[in-house]
């Protein structure tokens, strides 16, 4: 792996920051898996946004909708021994942690867990490989959205990744690549910004040391 350059390590943290990213740095992948469990704990229960008959359906949330009892972490992305770690971390808690199988839960999660393969310091952006339509649900349907972007995966700015998306353009079979900068937001009705209407009320970076 490339070196860790301090300067874009900070400059990356202060333009996710203005974007209301949260952000964490943390030495180990073991802390990092922690971190999700913790975040998923102390945030608020999701809420069912649509019809989910298996759900267990809790008091009803900030718009009306009755909350999910049972909390939901997906981690889609992760290797065998990691998701292993990190199951065995939820199930302690009483929560779901799932790596596939999302569709079945459209109606929202609770946290989503992504890797990322690069960083952007210039605009607190990261870089993803979402070929895998679980990693990219992971990302759309959960109210917390973290990412883990390893420090010496920072780049200065869009031009030094452009070979980086140019082979993954060209590669076989066609992919998919996802740019994240902050949680969703939009102002489409009547200018109005609005949070986590397309995705995620919250985003979450850790930067993990290599």
């Amino acid at each position: 792996m490339p070196p860790v350059n301090p300067e874009l390590v900070e400059a990356f943290s202060a333009k996710a920051a203005l974007v209301n990213t949260v952000m964490q740095e943390l030495p180990t992948m073991a802390a990092a898996l922690q971190y999700v469990v913790d975040v998923c704990e102390k945030k608020a229960p999701a809420e069912l946004l649509a019809d989910e008959p298996s759900a267990e359906k809790g008091p009803l949330g900030p718009n009306k909708v009755p909350t999910r009892v049972k909390r939901i972490v997906a981690a889609p992305g992760l290797s065998d021994e990691d998701f292993a770690t990190l199951s065995a971390a939820c199930e302690a808690k009483g929560f779901a942690c799932l790596r596939e199988g999302l569709r079945n839960h459209l109606a929202g999660i609770d946290v989503g867990f992504s890797c990322a393969e690069a960083g952007v310091a210039a605009s607190g952006t990261c870089l993803m490989n979402t070929n895998d339509e679980d990693v990219r649900l992971a990302g759309m349907i959960s109210e917390t959205h973290i990412i883990l972007l390893r420090k010496s995966t920072i780049y200065p700015d869009l031009p030094s990744i452009a070979q980086l998306l140019r082979e993954r353009i060209n590669a076989e079979p066609t992919t998919y690549t996802t740019l994240i900068t902050g949680p969703s937001r939009t102002a489409d009705i009547e200018r109005v910004a609005a949070v986590g209407v397309h995705g995620p009320l919250e985003l979450h970076i850790i930067l993990l040391e290599d």
